[in-house]
């Protein structure tokens, strides 16, 4: 389900072998991308980080396990290559919808809504990114683009925020509890009664980042 209701676009269902065609000799980097989609399409479509072991993300590549070998040492190394790509992509979803708004103000709602979005629709990895063990080099990255949407609200007068810095990190600490309290389909969160979640996230938005109204 999307922030605004609607139902959303990514689907789960049960992981399925892959019918793999075989590399040419030399294509050895195409091989370790190809285990590294096969591990993040698993952990997507189980919503179980348990499920990513080497035994299963070679079924789901059509490889056999020892193939994995030559190009992640252990199922660890793994793990860190899909940590890697899965804040990469939260880090581009959030930039893209800061890109897709006129205004500093606009952009920073739209990235709290991406943000947002991005924990929904990945939920294992989500937990998995921002468990005890879950840093990579790149997990700081969509803090920073934040806080350089807020930056550019003061700049344009649309915030009154004296630290953009501290303002950041108490939005995404924020944005990071709607991800994972307010997820549509938990329901013991239901019994708070009807909840207008796109008007929430936009007062939250607000509120931290100091954004004047009008």
């Amino acid at each position: 389900m999307t922030i605004d209701g609607e139902p959303s676009a990514v689907k789960t269902s049960a992981a399925k072998p892959t019918e793999r065609v075989r590399n040419r000799r030399g294509n050895g980097v195409r091989l370790r991308e190809e285990i590294l989609d096969a591990a993040v399409v698993l952990i997507d479509e189980t919503e179980d980080a348990a499920a990513l072991t080497l035994r299963g993300i070679a079924r789901r590549a059509g490889i056999s396990a020892p193939s994995i070998y030559p190009h992640f040492a252990e199922l660890a190394t793994l793990i860190e290559a899909v940590l890697a790509r899965s804040f990469d992509e939260l880090r581009d979803a959030v930039q893209s919808a800061i890109d897709a708004e006129d205004t500093p103000r606009d952009a920073l709602m739209a990235a709290g809504r991406a943000y947002v979005q991005f924990g929904w629709d990945h939920k294992a990895r989500y937990r998995l990114m921002f468990a005890a063990t879950g840093y990579a080099a790149n997990a700081v990255d969509t803090f920073t683009v934040v806080e350089s949407t807020i930056q550019e609200c003061v700049e344009a007068g649309v915030s009154t925020s004296t630290d953009p810095h501290i303002d950041a990190w108490l939005l995404w600490a924020s944005l990071h509890g709607v991800a994972t309290l307010a997820k549509p389909a938990r329901a013991d969160y239901l019994r708070l009664g009807p909840l207008d979640r796109p008007a929430m996230l936009r007062t939250l938005i607000s509120r931290i980042a100091g954004l004047v109204t009008g």
